[in-house]
């Protein structure tokens, strides 16, 4: 597995404006975990985003595989991030489903990235 360093940089800022965008969602609806919010959609925007853009794998086949399922990944945890942002924030269930669907997604590409055949 390779990091590339320029898109990684660009996807730290991507990541910091979807989390102050998820933020600002949340404070307006007076909640009182926005500021958990905005750091939890960074955090997992930018680890989900990361394996599209700023890894790679250089067999051919496990490269796309890993890019499908982290643009799957990705959808999911931004649907996750903003559902909870508009609707608001019960702080158990929203650190619950956001750790387990980013364990799954590390789960995933770690498996994809040790595996010989695809």
């Amino acid at each position: 597995m390779k990091i590339s360093a320029f898109p990684t940089l660009l996807l730290l800022i991507v990541a910091a404006a979807i989390g102050y965008l998820a933020y600002d969602i949340a404070n307006s609806k007076a909640d009182p975990n926005d500021i958990v919010v905005g750091i939890g959609t960074g955090v997992s925007i930018l680890l989900t985003l990361g394996c599209v853009l700023g890894v790679s794998i250089e067999d051919g086949r496990k490269n796309v595989n890993l890019k499908a399922w982290s643009i799957t990944a990705f959808i999911v945890v931004t649907i996750i991030n903003l559902c909870f942002a508009v609707i608001g924030v019960s702080m158990p269930y929203y650190l619950i489903v956001l750790a387990l669907t980013l364990v799954i997604h590390l789960w995933v590409v770690w498996k994809l990235s040790k595996i010989k055949n695809v």
